[in-house]
């Protein structure tokens, strides 16, 4: 049986993985700031020997590195964990004698502000906005220097935005789908936003965990793969379908202040090289991944749970 060692285990993305690999056949084991469940080690992306212990205990056939920050006041946490953390994983791949592939999670916000309408490809220019984009930006070049000076076989796999049960409120669509449920529930007929006339390409998190997969079998080494629709959908439309779901009449009004700086107008993706080496392609529409979303946070909240970082 493959084993599989998934770093942030207990996020958003690590949880729809985890049961992908299960269902494949893997036999998965964790690592993960929080305590979650059998097969999980208890570290810090900074301590490198706990990460040593969990790579060398683990013995695993591949390695997914999604364990991260994307928000933070500091923009220095977003190197020390996304840039530091990833160097200290990598130097305890060094480690072992049977060096597993390493599929790591980066983000389409490398790409940041594109100056062409066509579909973003893998060989478009990376021209990053933010601190977590540059700081992702550096977490692939490191990676991919590991591989042409060591010799790991690293794929790193952008991606695009992701929609889906279990997403944490601090991305829009997440926000958005929290509102509505506590508004059928509550004297709130208002759904506070940003900005809705930007266009993003949404692919949902359960077809993600499944191209991470495909790459971990098929993926090339020193490659990067985009994870996307391939569609480029307004904002605007997604709260839209949302509200048309809900279970009351609700009304938008747009905070300036949750208008994000430097925020990129479209950005659509290509997904076709990802297709040519694994067959992937996006199974589930987008409707059906905001109405998973909308039912997911009204069963969070009858339930009580916290979010999903």
């Amino acid at each position: 049986m493959k084993r599989a060692l998934i770093t942030g285990i207990s996020g958003f993305v690590g949880g729809h993985l985890r049961d992908e690999l299960i269902c494949e056949g893997w036999d998965v084991f964790g690592f993960d700031i929080r305590p979650a469940g059998e097969n999980v080690f208890v570290g810090d992306l900074s301590d490198r020997a706990a990460l040593t212990r969990a790579v060398v205990d683990c013995q695993p056939d591949a390695v997914f590195h999604l364990a991260g920050i994307i928000k933070s006041t500091d923009p220095k946490a977003y190197y020390t964990s996304n840039l530091f953390g990833t160097l200290n994983l990598l130097d305890a791949v060094l480690q072992m004698e049977k060096r597993p592939k390493i599929v790591l999670a980066s983000s389409s916000a490398v790409y940041g502000l594109t100056k062409s309408a066509r579909p973003i490809t893998e060989r478009s220019p990376l021209l990053p906005v933010t601190e977590y984009a540059v700081s992702k930006v550096a977490q692939e070049t490191a990676a991919l220097r590991y591989h042409y000076a060591f010799g790991l076989d690293v794929v790193v796999v952008r991606m695009f935005n992701l929609l889906g049960p279990g997403q944490s409120p601090d991305l829009a669509c997440s926000a958005f789908a929290r509102q509505i449920a506590l508004a059928e529930i509550s004297e709130q007929t208002e759904i506070v936003t940003g900005n809705l006339d930007a266009k993003r390409d949404f692919v949902d998190v359960r077809d993600a965990a499944h191209a991470f997969a495909l790459l971990a079998e098929k993926g090339e080494a020193g490659q990067t793969y985009n994870v996307c629709s391939g569609n480029a959908v307004a904002i605007q439309g997604c709260l839209s379908e949302m509200m048309l779901r809900s279970k009351k009449q609700l009304s938008a009004r747009v905070d300036l202040a949750r208008v994000q700086k430097n925020d990129v107008p479209v950005q659509v993706g290509s997904f076709q090289k990802l297709k040519k080496v694994t067959g992937w392609n996006p199974r589930i529409p987008l409707h059906e991944s905001l109405a998973d979303l909308l039912n997911d946070w009204r069963e969070r909240i009858r339930r009580g749970d916290p979010p999903i970082s």
